[in-house]
């Protein structure tokens, strides 16, 4: 016999949902009521609205992959060698959230950690529940795919991925999936549905492009969610990368900066999967990435700034002097009085004249108490001075030019260096420097490095190059459990299958 309270529960469940997804005043009387749960259920599927449900999974896509507090971008690039965000007179040490994520000493309450695992986790649930209401095959593909997402970053980061199938009780603790063995169920998720996706469509839409390119980036990295210590890269999953990154359709190199402008969906042909910008219509967190950069003295789409992320001098000396990626004098930024690229030493206005005290140093010398001025900028994302605050740059996740590195990669450990020395100086001669002779590992890290600075890469590629634990400007040497992160202590207490990762 079914538990009465447990039925009572499912009812007040579904009449929760029924509130959340329509608002129509006729409905109103029967809200008001407990509706038993095949009553409800049987509503739900009836006049469910899929596309505000899949809207709302794209929109988690933009808080936990780009905002300046708990997400992607800022666990992969602010734990690795890329960037650092030191307290200022300005502000910024916010409780040392940053500070532990640069030098290796983040904890299970570092508040941003909790925001992240349960940002991510909530796509999940958000994905899942689309497929809870009988979608049709081609949006339960794309649900599939967005949740494959959103648990490949959560394996990514924290090595364990709760996971719940459609219909599942939600009083009942979620199923825990682990290692390579989460990795081979995203894999098959991904595998399965994309026959259903869309060939083509925009890259801020799923398709087939982007479940190839996610699927190269899992066979990537297996070896490495197996045993992130000394992974091991197998012959067959580096012939998959190579298989899925030419699988992609309709994809090229194209100029560099084009990917970030606004407008870039329709400039660049290189976007394989991105977080739409709608200009002037929606508020996305591209603003967020600007501000933290940014001091108030120089000029703004929506005036001020934060003036707190920078990069570490070892990022800036990756790059040749000739480097477009490093310096480019793109006319939407000199309109303004600075480049694309790295912004270093004395800044100007947009008649050239030199702005009082703004003068970028390359070189952070304390992760504490630092000056305005420590620290090169980065400007990845050229501003949209038309949209302030609802910018038109979608926000890259995959682009074609990671994938062509990818295959370089998974071709050098296959032993194939010709074929890899030919992809690396393919994206080196597009970036007007010039081709190298020979690569390596050092050589693969570098390119990765200067092709894909500031993008949310750069601790993945580290970790699975063997390089995350080592020393950089302002941080020492780390212990492996440092190669994860650890999860909210009020969640491992909740769910009986997870499991704090070890050293926390």
């Amino acid at each position: 016999m079914r538990n009465p309270k447990t039925m009572k529960k499912q009812s007040i469940i579904y009449s929760l949902a029924l509130t959340a997804l329509f608002s129509c005043t006729d409905l109103d009387e029967e809200l008001r009521s407990e509706l038993p749960k095949e009553k409800a259920e049987a509503f739900l599927k009836e006049n469910v609205d899929f596309s505000s449900l899949m809207e709302t999974v794209y929109r988690d896509f933009d808080s936990r992959y780009i905002q300046h507090a708990g997400c992607v971008w800022l666990f992969q690039e602010i734990s690795a060698d890329a960037a650092v965000v030191p307290s200022r007179p300005s502000g910024w040490d916010n409780g040392g959230v940053y500070r532990q994520l640069h030098t290796h000493t983040w904890v299970p309450t570092n508040p941003y950690i909790q925001s992240l695992w349960r940002g991510l986790n909530k796509g999940i649930f958000d994905a899942t529940n689309v497929l809870s209401f009988e979608p049709t095959e081609a949006l339960a593909a794309e649900a599939r795919f967005l949740r494959a997402f959103f648990m490949y970053s959560v394996l990514d980061l924290f090595d364990q991925v709760p996971f719940r199938e459609p219909g599942d009780n939600l009083l009942e603790a979620s199923t825990v999936l682990r290692g390579k063995v989460a990795a081979d169920f995203i894999i098959q998720e991904v595998e399965e549905v994309l026959p259903d996706l869309p060939v083509d469509g925009p890259a801020y839409r799923a398709s087939q492009n982007a479940a190839h390119g996610l699927l190269a980036k899992l066979y990537l990295n297996r070896g490495v969610y197996e045993n992130r210590e000394t992974p091991q890269f197998s012959s067959s999953d580096m012939e998959k990368v190579m298989a899925h990154v030419d699988a992609i359709q309709g994809k090229s190199l194209d100029f560099y900066w084009d990917s970030f402008v606004p407008e870039n969906n329709s400039a660049s042909s290189e976007l394989i999967f991105t977080i739409e910008g709608l200009g002037g219509v929606r508020s996305h967190s591209m603003w967020v990435w600007w501000h933290a950069i940014f001091p108030t003295e120089m000029t703004l789409p929506n005036g001020g700034g934060w003036n707190g992320f920078c990069s570490t001098p070892e990022v800036y000396d990756l790059f040749e002097e000739n480097d477009i990626r490093r310096y480019y004098e793109h006319p939407l930024t000199e309109a303004h009085g600075y480049n694309a690229g790295f912004l270093t030493g004395q800044q100007t206005d947009a008649d050239g004249n030199p702005l009082p005290d703004v003068v970028f140093t390359k070189e952070v010398p304390t992760i504490v108490g630092a000056t305005l001025w420590n620290g090169f900028r980065p400007v990845k994302y050229i501003p949209d001075y038309q949209y302030p605050g609802a910018a038109n740059n979608d926000v890259v996740l995959l682009r074609y030019a990671d994938l062509l590195l990818m295959k370089a990669e998974a071709q050098w450990r296959n032993g194939d260096q010709e074929s890899a020395l030919e992809i690396i100086n393919q994206v080196r001669v597009r970036n007007e420097i010039g081709p190298l002779d020979e690569v390596n590992a050092q050589v693969l890290l570098d390119e990765r490095g200067r092709e894909l600075f500031w993008e949310g890469h750069r601790r993945q590629d580290m970790v699975r190059f063997g390089t995350f634990l080592g020393e950089w400007t302002l941080k020492e040497p780390s212990d492996p459990k440092y190669l994860i992160f650890p999860i909210p202590p009020a969640d491992v207490l909740s769910n009986p299958n997870l499991e704090q990762n070890p050293g926390f």
